[in-house]
């Protein structure tokens, strides 16, 4: 009975150490109080103790998620190192009667089956803010369905594939010095603001603003938008103020010709960066280059608030439980 019962402490004591050992942990901030969850289902957990207005800050490493429904901050330690990644994909519904946005900071947000991550409102009046994020699918198909909210995206990612953010009950999107991978399809209920953005597909849209942009396949937007300044392929129609660009053409015409034709291959050094002769050439309507590099908020991934660097056990008190130090840099 004795050797059962040493054996069975060494499975809980193994069992403590491996979850210390985990690198992944999640803090939560409730005013000046902290908690720390560790393993996959970390993040799970702070939301079950969180309330509207509270921080949860994710080390890096892939999170289980389910679905949040609490206007919160979810802070990763970067969209290449702190991951979201669910096999239903995650739903974020953001409760009515709140005063608090929904805010996501600094990951990614990555289904691993066919399914999609969608953003709720619940009144129409509800807020989102998503900032220097990355929402990826595995299949090409899906896209970021947001719904009956006011969604703020800056400096981000949005690689969907056929088409990037599916918009509807009107929902209104702002993008912001961000990457969308897939363009934007056309909803009479849903409205789009985009500034100094690169859309890498097809734009079709309705009673939205594009300004400063770049596109990179021909497309189409009707009399109800507004547009202006933006760089977009050789046959697109309905834009106002705008250059075009092809993939073969003789001599580069003035960006100051609206129907000027510039060669494409010759206006970017990599990573969505234009030469620095087209960054001196093309210029927007305020006063910088266009694309993600110009604007208010030129495009940086690295998160500018502090992050969980590391998870260390020191020791064990009297009563067994672990003594673990998290640093945050």
């Amino acid at each position: 009975m004795k050797r059962i019962f040493i054996s069975l402490l060494t499975v809980i004591a193994c069992s403590m150490a491996a979850m210390a050992q985990d690198s992944r942990v999640a803090t939560l901030q409730h005013g000046t109080n902290i908690k720390a969850y560790y393993g996959p289902d970390a993040l799970v957990e702070a939301h079950k103790g969180a309330v509207d207005g509270d921080i949860i800050t994710l080390s890096a490493g892939e999170f289980n998620a389910g679905e949040i429904s609490k206007a919160i901050t979810i802070r990763g330690e970067g969209m290449d190192k702190t991951a979201i990644a669910d096999y239903n994909a995650t739903t974020f519904i953001i409760p009515g009667g709140t005063s608090y946005p929904l805010s996501l900071e600094g990951l990614t947000v990555r289904p691993t089956s066919d399914y999609a991550p969608s953003i709720k409102g619940t009144t129409g009046s509800e807020t989102v803010l998503i900032s220097k994020c990355r929402f990826y699918a595995n299949y090409r198909s899906t896209r970021l369905s947001i719904y009956k909210c006011n969604a703020v995206i800056i400096q981000s990612i949005i690689d969907h594939g056929d088409y990037a953010i599916d918009a509807s009950e009107n929902a209104n999107v702002t993008c912001i010095n961000s990457i969308l991978v897939g363009g934007l399809s056309y909803s009479s209920t849903g409205k789009y603001d985009l500034q100094n953005c690169f859309i890498e597909g097809k734009l079709d849209v309705a009673y939205s603003s594009i300004k400063n942009c770049i596109i990179s396949e021909v497309c189409t937007v009707n009399e109800t938008n507004t547009t202006s300044h933006c760089l977009v392929k050789e046959g697109s129609e309905g834009f106002a103020d705008s250059w075009y660009i092809k993939s073969v053409a003789p001599d580069p015409g003035p960006w100051d010709e609206p129907d000027a034709v510039v060669v494409w291959d010759n206006l970017f050094t990599g990573n969505y960066h234009l030469t620095d002769e087209a960054s001196q050439t093309y210029i927007g309507t305020n006063g910088t280059e266009v694309g993600v590099y110009g604007g208010t908020y030129p495009y940086e991934k690295t998160p500018d608030y502090p992050v969980v660097k590391s998870l260390d056990v020191i020791g064990s008190h009297k009563d067994g439980k672990l003594n673990v130090q998290i640093n945050v840099e």
